[in-house]
């Protein structure tokens, strides 16, 4: 009973030990080492829900590589170690053992040493061994340097419900595109043709900045959606379930233009359900048009020409020209609007539209090439038909990736010293400075837009672009709000003092709403 015990009890243990170490593989190629657990346990728990035809799940991804081959690692290393000691037991004895005889005195040292035996033949210690290489894959010692106190974070946040925002007289348009997965470094991808797949975009009208860091918990695509309007990492968002994007009060950017009427529409290439987007925006006052309400409208027919191989979406030719027409409806009515876009073409598995000449395609590198290229091409005649037609001539194009590359690309990509999300602004304002992150883009659209007041052009956790350097220290912000322990929820907790109160309605009760102070 005893020895059953045991062997129960080093087999969990063997166990738990594998399962850490294949689990920091497994997150390491699917999401990076700058991962917050927040996003990993959001993306485990929706997967792709509301894709049809879905791929494998993360669930079961998680599952495969991890659960499975722990278990089985786990029972291999006991029966192992098991064969070992038999065979040191009875090498003397056994005629097969014989030949082991004059390493018998070597291999017992080895095995029985005291201190051999607790640094290399302990279960336990494998399961410290594994543990720290956990939390050193993932930086989780940073969260206690002595440089990260609270001390350090008294200006950093500046609440969007205590802003008084300016309400211009000519009020500018704006269009918010987010292309998939893109980033400058994206050029440096090997192909036959030694072209740039981004050039493209590069000849867009508008100015580029080429420091832009994705700023902490911003790896996938709705959490770099939520920390460049909201300003605020994306484990503040989430609710406990994380199921849907939550119940906290947000003010974001599109709250603040609903304030001043701007006609709110976002589009989305696959189902709404993807990652929660359409509960998030619909929640901060977007009307919401993805694949099904574009299929309909379009009258498209739901075969392979018309529909992306990921997640049944539809392509960024017809996401795009759906968007045109309403776009076109809203300025001939004079309506001043907010249309935020986000295509899917360059998400891996990578989808074509069909006008595009695809060409030949023999490795993942080329594929993603063609796709950027492909899609570039797209987008950049979207913007030129409205601009032919007068529509950009008072309005706001932003341009961004919503995340780095991954997946498939990261291996390439990560060997670049420095990556740096694509962004780029229609603005004839002068910048300031030559880097931002997610958290600068809402109050650099704000301030542009001419509604950010205030002599430091704060909102959230964000800087605007044209903050004067004089009267701002700029780098010394971004430094802070780029370290990871930004994200531990007891400095989101110290910072956030204020919270709106709750409302019956549902709503959200505004930037004049009395604020009351948590209990830390």
């Amino acid at each position: 009973m005893i020895f059953l015990k045991k062997n129960i009890i080093n087999s969990l243990i063997l166990f738990l030990g594998f399962f850490i170490i294949l689990l920091t593989l497994w997150i390491t190629k699917i999401f990076g080492k700058n991962v917050y657990y927040v996003e990993i346990l959001y993306n485990i728990h929706v997967g792709y829900e509301g894709f049809k035809n879905s791929p494998n799940t993360y669930k079961i991804d998680f599952a495969l590589y991890t659960v499975f081959p722990a278990l089985f690692l786990s029972v291999l290393t006991i029966y192992i170690c098991r064969k070992i000691k038999n065979i040191l037991s009875f090498s003397q004895t056994q005629k097969k053992y014989l030949w082991l005889n004059k390493y018998n005195n070597i291999l017992r040292t080895l095995y029985y040493n005291r201190y051999l035996k607790i640094l290399l033949f302990n279960y336990s210690a494998f399961l410290i061994y594994s543990s720290l290489f956990f939390l050193l894959q993932f930086g989780f010692f940073e969260y206690f340097e002595k440089n990260a106190r609270y001390e350090d974070y008294p200006n950093l946040y500046k609440n969007p419900y205590s802003i008084k925002y300016n309400e211009p007289i000519d009020k500018k348009n704006l269009i918010l595109f987010y292309v998939e997965s893109l980033e400058y470094d994206v050029s440096k991808l090997s192909n036959k043709n030694k072209s740039n797949p981004i050039q493209p975009f590069n000849e867009i009208k508008g100015k580029n900045i080429y420091d832009f860091k994705h700023a902490p918990s911003t790896s996938f695509s709705i959490a770099g959606v939520v920390a460049s309007q909201c300003s605020l990492p994306f484990n503040v968002v989430i609710n406990s379930n994380l199921n849907k994007i939550p119940k906290e009060k947000l003010f974001c950017l599109s709250d603040v233009l609903a304030k001043q009427n701007y006609d709110q529409v976002f589009y989305i290439s696959v189902d709404k359900q993807f990652q929660s987007f359409g509960a998030f925006k619909e929640r901060h006052g977007y009307e919401v048009n993805d694949v099904n309400v574009i299929k309909k409208d379009l009258k498209l027919i739901e075969k392979p020409s018309n529909e992306m191989a990921w997640g049944g979406g539809v392509y960024d030719s017809a996401l795009l020209n759906h968007a045109k027409k309403e776009i076109i409806k809203k300025h001939n009515a004079g309506k001043k609007f907010n249309f935020t876009i986000i295509n899917t073409d360059t998400h891996h598995p990578y989808g074509y539209s069909p006008e595009c000449l695809i060409g030949d395609i023999s490795t993942e590198s080329l594929q993603a090439h063609e796709a950027y290229k492909c899609s570039g091409t797209i987008i950049k005649k979207f913007f030129d038909d409205l601009d032919h037609m007068g529509i950009l001539e008072n309005t706001l194009v932003v341009i961004m990736g919503d995340h780095l590359a991954y997946r498939d690309l990261m291996g390439s990509l990560n060997k670049q010293e420095k990556r740096n999300v694509y962004f780029k602004i229609n603005s004839d304002k002068n910048f300031t400075r030559t880097k931002l992150n997610h958290f600068d883009v809402a109050p650099t659209i704000l301030d542009e837009l001419g509604i950010l007041p205030g002599n430091i052009k704060q909102f959230g956790f964000g800087i605007s672009l044209f903050q004067d350097k004089d009267k701002f220290n700029y780098n010394n912000h971004y430094n802070l709000v780029m370290r990871s322990d930004i994200l531990s929820n007891f400095y989101i907790r110290r910072l956030l003092k204020f919270v709106p109160p709750a409302r019956t309605d549902g709503l959200d009760p505004g930037p004049n709403a009395k604020m009351i102070k948590t209990n830390d």
